[in-house]
């Protein structure tokens, strides 16, 4: 039990050691570690929710009528692939499908 107190001790005063001859270094690391979470909170709340959810990547599609990528939310949905950018589409592709 002495020897594993002893051998504590002697790692408790190694990191000591370490700690004091490295103190400015872990104190800048620190404050990065600081700086950083500062920065993300601040780029978080500046940004409306609207952008945010903006940012996120879209699910494009193409357009079957004329090849334009539009977002999956906005598009018109014919079929299971298929996708319009607008009315006009869907009625160019009914009227050359005849």
């Amino acid at each position: 039990m002495r020897e594993a107190a002893f051998i504590l001790f002697v790692l408790f005063l190694l990191f000591g050691l370490t700690a004091l001859r490295y103190r400015k270094q872990i104190a800048n690391i620190l404050a990065l570690g600081r700086t950083l979470k500062e920065m993300r909170a601040r780029s978080d709340a500046e940004l409306p929710r609207e952008e945010r959810q903006a940012a996120k990547a879209l699910d494009l599609r193409s357009c079957a009528g004329c090849g334009t990528w539009i977002d999956m939310n906005t598009a018109i949905k014919f079929d299971r692939n298929t996708y319009y950018c607008s009315k006009e589409c869907v009625q160019r592709a009914m009227t050359s499908a005849q």
